[in-house]
C-alpha cells in the first residue's frame, strides 16, 4: 500500500507541474498577444494620429511654365495632417485644374515630406492672343499664355479659336509635318476642321484639307516640295497636285 500511495503522489505531482507548465505558457501566450496590440495601436496612434509623421514640407517637381508656388498653392496639402490620412487623389485632382499640368503624381515621404511631381503640356503651335500668344498642345489644349513665342513654334491662325476639334486637328496636322516642309512654313490657317492650309516662305501654299491621312500626307507633301510650284495640295493625298 505505500509504494501505491507513493507512485499515486508522483503521478499527481507530475499532472500538477504539467498543467502549471501549460498554464505558465498561455499566460506567456496571452502576455506576447498583449504586448503587440499593445504595440501595434502605439504604431497606429503614432503614424495616423499623432504629429510625428505629419505633414511638414510640400516639395514640387517638374515645373517650368508655372511656378512651384502656384502648384503647392493650388494643391493645398494641409500641413499637420499625418501623412497615412493626406488625400492623396484629391491633391492630385486640384493640381490637374491648372490647364498647364497634363499630369501629376503625389506620393509621401518619410518622416513628414510630400512630394507633387508635374508633367506640363508640350506646345505643338500657339495662337495669336492679341497681347500675346496662347500655346496649344497636341490634344488641342490652350494652356498657356506667352508674350514671346519659343524659335521654331508655329502660329495657327484658326477661324475659331475656341472650337476644340478644329485646335486639336490642326495639331493633328502640325505633329506629323516633316523637316523639309517645317522649314518653310511660316503660317498654318484653318477656316474649318476641313480646310486647313498651310503658308510656306516665298509665298507658296500647302493645300492639307482635313486632318484624315496626315501622316500619309506629309509623306506626300515632303515630295512635292522637293519642285517648284506656288500651291501644293495634298487634300487627297492619292490624287496629289501642283499649281506652278
Amino acid at each position: 500500500m505505500p509504494v501505491e500511495r507513493s507512485a499515486i503522489a508522483d503521478a499527481t505531482g507530475r499532472l500538477q507541474r504539467r498543467q502549471q507548465v501549460a498554464q505558465r505558457r498561455r499566460l506567456l501566450r496571452l502576455g506576447a498577444v498583449v504586448v503587440v496590440v499593445v504595440a501595434l495601436g502605439a504604431v497606429i496612434h503614432l503614424v495616423a494620429f499623432s504629429s510625428v509623421f505629419a505633414v511638414r514640407i510640400v516639395e514640387v517637381r517638374g515645373t517650368s511654365l508655372v511656378s512651384a508656388a502656384q502648384v503647392e498653392q493650388t494643391a493645398q496639402v494641409p500641413r499637420g495632417v499625418p501623412l497615412v490620412r493626406l488625400d492623396i487623389s484629391g491633391v492630385e485632382r486640384r493640381v490637374l485644374a491648372l490647364p498647364e499640368i497634363k499630369a501629376v503624381k503625389v506620393t509621401r515621404s518619410l518622416p513628414g515630406k510630400v512630394v507633387i511631381s508635374v508633367t506640363e503640356r508640350r506646345a505643338v503651335y500657339a495662337m495669336s492672343s492679341g497681347s500675346g500668344y496662347s500655346l496649344v498642345d497636341s490634344e488641342g489644349v490652350s494652356f498657356h499664355e506667352v508674350a514671346d513665342l519659343t524659335p521654331g513654334l508655329l502660329v495657327a491662325n484658326l477661324t475659331d479659336p475656341r472650337d476644340q476639334r478644329l485646335r486639336r486637328d490642326t495639331a493633328t496636322v502640325v505633329v506629323v509635318l516633316p523637316d523639309a516642309v517645317r522649314a518653310r512654313a511660316v503660317l498654318v490657317s484653318a477656316a474649318t476642321p476641313d480646310q486647313i492650309v498651310i503658308e510656306l516662305s516665298g509665298g507658296a501654299r500647302l493645300v492639307w484639307g482635313s486632318a484624315e491621312q496626315s501622316e500619309q500626307k506629309a509623306q506626300v507633301a515632303a515630295a512635292l516640295l522637293t519642285q517648284a510650284g506656288s500651291v501644293y495640295d495634298v487634300s487627297s493625298p492619292s490624287h496629289p497636285a501642283i499649281t506652278r
